[in-house]
């Protein structure tokens, strides 16, 4: 049952892979923000499928894994942890995004601002309200660690760092 208190935000759907301005603009009701602890969708490491047995030359799966995957990823001990959810959370985990992650939030934020900090909450699975809210000290050893790991194409000195 929805309230008048119901918080509505906009999603956004490419309708051609060649045109980003060619996008279908939805507006969706979210859930009462009692019902968000529940509903916490941070996703876990992915595991691969594994391949089906009957799978033939025609159906064959790409799934690859990364050599070195500690190398993708730092976690930053916190020197103030604190609570979300009601768990403690006493380290963030900071890591390199693929591809597909970086052309993915570009399309959901298409036509807005997006900030050093929202690439910081995707890279850690926090929101950027939460990494705002650090304390400076665990704050500023976060962002170094995700600066670090920061997606060339979206530092604002890449036009430059090209000439």
């Amino acid at each position: 049952m929805l309230t008048s208190g119901a918080i509505k935000v906009p999603v956004t759907t490419p309708n051609s892979k060649d045109d980003p301005a060619d996008v279908k603009t939805e507006h969706i009701t979210l859930p009462p923000s009692e019902m968000w602890a529940a509903l916490d969708n941070r996703s876990a490491p992915m595991q691969p499928e594994p391949k089906p047995a009957d799978a033939g030359p025609d159906k064959a799966q790409i799934i690859h894994a990364f050599i070195n995957p500690s190398a993708r990823s730092r976690t930053i001990p916190l020197v103030y942890p604190f609570t979300l959810n009601g768990e403690d959370v006493r380290e963030v985990t900071v890591r390199r995004l693929t591809l597909g992650e970086v052309q993915d939030l570009l399309a959901r934020t298409s036509g807005a601002a997006l900030t050093a900090m929202d690439i910081y909450a995707e890279m850690t699975g926090l929101t950027a309200e939460i990494l705002r809210g650090l304390d400076d000290e665990d704050g500023t050893a976060v962002t170094d660690a995700a600066y670090d790991f920061f997606p060339p194409r979206l530092r604002p000195d890449s036009a430059s760092s090209e000439n």
